[in-house]
């Protein structure tokens, strides 16, 4: 689940956002030296599902540091700041810290996770009681790397319908700050949810090598197989953004009932980096032409990271005559390789260093050709794609397209589009000039756990 706009780490990013670990790994020599000084502890004691009073479901999961964030099934969501012991505020919206709408006080957890809550708001208080669904941390193996999951299981009896959670693109640990395996369990699913490679406790080069990923994710499936709490014949895969490239792939290596995919694209990376500033020209009213002169930059990159041609001449001289353009500025910085080229500062041999020390070897960095769409015609398994009509991360349009034709060819493909919704199905406010997030869409959380709920053979809620 990659991070939506403001926390996300897209993955046409990938030689920009982590530069510095190309240089820090080459100096120190240790990809283990990045790890441990790269990660960042998250307060996991408050990690849960409570039901309150009132019947409402908030699931708590850290943010970053100890920052909590809470999640209800409305699509309410806020970022808790500690404001005493054992005592979080949240402001208004996805991240507002003032005013204070929501604060949240926990029973102790000298020995163990809290049992409860009390919740306050402005409509009054009322107590939460922490939902009693039992966790099993393990590793499991994929091929020699042992990787690190969390299990998360419905109160009852078993064998349980499953699904397994497919990471974005991200660098935080999925173990510890997923919130889907409770949002799952709580509705009678057990959840997996695993630190991809080179994340979190897992071992392994981090990657966004779509090959390699869904290699894991098998391996995740195989090992939830094993569990006698779990219904092996009744597996399900949930992608999110960069997982929506990994999951249908991994579908094509282990058997599983269905697709969840949020937000995640139908074109391979390179259409995924064009969008990025398409958008950003279309939203400062540039047309056609204007696109098309950024299209040529954006060529010769690619012909340069994906085909390995020797062209960076030639990219810079375009790039500096690029600065002249009316259109420049929006398109700097915008997310997409031509974005990061236009505004860094970082001399072009250093660019061109971290570039070589991605790509060279005998397994890529990123496939950044990889085409989706064969994988998901080769497939039978149902999938439902969810899009927000917004997304300035995702090309929504490009990607339905891609669907559509799919679905008229006899794939069983669903796709529910959420009108005003970002990436991650959050809606936003734009007054300010700035996407502000405000939570997510009404009815986005339900409809995951409905039609995983369909799939498994479950009665409605």
């Amino acid at each position: 689940m990659s991070r939506v706009p403001g926390e996300r780490k897209r993955a046409r990013f990938w030689w920009a956002r982590f530069w510095w670990v190309a240089l820090l790994a080459l100096a120190a020599g240790s990809a283990v030296w990045w790890r441990s000084c790269g990660a960042a502890g998250l307060d996991t004691r408050f990690t849960g599902a409570y039901r309150l009073d009132d019947g409402r479901l908030v699931m708590i999961v850290p943010r970053e540091g100890d920052t909590l964030r809470y999640r209800l099934m409305s699509g309410e969501s806020g970022a808790l700041r500690p404001a005493g012991n054992l005592v979080f505020e949240a402001g208004p919206g996805w991240s507002g810290s003032d005013p204070v709408e929501v604060t949240i006080t926990f029973g102790a957890v000298d020995s163990g996770p809290p049992r409860g809550l009390r919740w306050r708001s402005a409509a009054g208080e009322q107590r939460g009681e922490r939902l009693a669904l039992p966790e099993v941390l393990a590793t499991f193996p994929s091929g020699e790397l042992a990787l690190r999951g969390k299990l998360v299981l419905p109160a009852g009896e078993g064998p349980f319908p499953a699904v397994v959670f497919v990471h974005g693109s991200g660098k935080e640990s999925a173990v510890d700050s997923y919130y889907n395996p409770y949002l799952m369990a709580a509705h009678g699913i057990a959840g997996l949810v695993f630190d991809k490679r080179g994340t979190g406790a897992s071992a392994g080069r981090y990657v966004q090598n779509f090959h390699v990923l869904s290699d894991d994710v098998a391996a995740a499936v195989a090992w939830l197989r094993t569990r006698l709490e779990v219904d092996p014949g009744n597996i399900h895969l949930a992608g999110y953004s960069q997982g929506g490239w990994i999951a249908p792939l991994a579908a094509t290596k282990t058997e599983v009932r269905s697709l969840l995919i949020g937000y995640g694209p139908m074109v391979p990376v390179t259409g995924e980096d064009r969008w990025g500033y398409v958008h950003a020209l279309r939203a400062a009213g540039f047309g056609d032409a204007a696109i098309r002169e950024v299209d040529a930059i954006a060529e010769i990159a690619g012909r340069i990271l994906d085909h390995g041609e020797n062209r960076w001449a030639e990219l810079g001289a375009a790039l500096e005559a690029a600065e002249s353009a009316e259109w420049f500025e929006a398109v700097r910085g915008s997310d997409s390789v031509v974005g990061f080229l236009t505004a860094t500062s970082m001399p072009q041999w250093l660019v061109r260093l971290y570039a070589w020390w991605q790509l060279q070897g005998d397994v890529p960095f990123i496939d950044r050709l990889y085409d989706p769409v064969p994988t998901m015609a080769s497939l039978d398994v149902p999938s439902l794609w969810i899009f927000g009509a917004e997304d300035s991360s995702m090309p929504t349009g490009w990607s339905i397209d891609a669907l559509e034709a799919l679905r008229a060819a006899g794939r069983p493909v669903e796709i529910e589009v959420y009108p005003g919704a970002e990436h991650g199905i959050l809606l936003f406010d734009e007054s300010s000039g700035e996407r502000t997030l405000l939570g997510y869409a009404p009815g986005y959380l339900d409809r995951q756990v409905a039609w995983i709920r369909a799939r498994a053979g479950l009665d409605p809620l």
